[in-house]
């Protein structure tokens, strides 16, 4: 269940424009703005580039040139991948199963 939430926290930033501020995705997520900090940090140590800035118009972020390939993907991760975008609201499925090829 933890890498899904990590996964869903992924996908949420990747579809943002702007940062967006850790009470907001806590708020999403249902948990405390210091759990998505954890989150963050485990995506982090598995290479995601994460960015963040503090104060007014602050947020966090992920870098604009990251794109996940669905392409380097196993089947196996392709179907956890498929289960967790399902998890999410219809707008945002659409977005990102359009924007990996699924």
């Amino acid at each position: 269940m933890k890498n899904y939430v990590a996964f869903a926290i992924l996908l949420e930033l990747h579809k943002h424009e702007t940062p967006v501020s850790a009470t907001e995705l806590a708020s999403k997520f249902e948990m405390t703005p210091r759990s998505i900090y954890r989150y963050l940090e485990e995506l982090e140590s598995a290479g995601i580039p994460t960015f963040s800035f503090s104060g007014r118009g602050g947020g966090i972020g992920i870098e604009k040139n990251f794109a996940i390939e669905a392409l380097f993907l196993s089947d196996y991760d392709k179907t956890l991948l498929n289960r967790a975008i399902n998890t999410l609201p219809a707008d945002t499925r659409a977005y990102l199963k359009k924007k990996l090829c699924m």
